[in-house]
């Protein structure tokens, strides 16, 4: 059974909408609709929260994703706990100090890709513009 699936029966078993279920993830609804229909794989920490707010072993959604991970469809990074890059270990040191960049960081990853486009845009330029004119900011 995947992992959405699994995700979705439990919500049901509990007789809980999706709304419901997002308020005591702390996520927002679309992102539960994500989820169980597969579009997105939730990260390791956000399972182990399902686990929590359902009262069940994290290692009956672990499996899932363990399984789901070995069989990658798109190219990518993916994060190990010892970083070797320096530039990804200041990035995961900017993410822990800024919760909330890296809460927006999701969401723009989440975007279409035309909507992200833009939006990344807008943040370049933004920083350019502070090294061209640090006085001005």
């Amino acid at each position: 059974m995947s992992l959405a699936v699994k995700l979705r029966n439990l919500r049901d078993n509990q007789n809980w909408s999706q709304k419901t279920l997002a308020k005591m993830m702390n996520l927002h609804r679309s992102k539960i609709s994500r989820i169980e229909t597969g579009k997105v794989i939730p990260d390791y920490q956000t399972l182990v929260k399902f686990a929590e707010v359902f009262k069940i072993e994290k290692d009956y959604l672990v499996m899932e994703l363990e399984q789901q991970n070995r069989k990658p469809d798109k190219k990518g990074y993916i994060a190990k706990e010892s970083l070797e890059d320096p530039e990804l270990v200041m990035i995961s040191q900017l993410l822990e100090k800024e919760p909330e960049l890296k809460k927006i960081l999701i969401e723009l990853h989440l975007m279409a890709p035309r909507r992200r486009a833009f939006y990344t845009d807008i943040i370049v330029s933004t920083i350019k513009v502070n090294e061209r004119h640090p006085d001005k900011m």
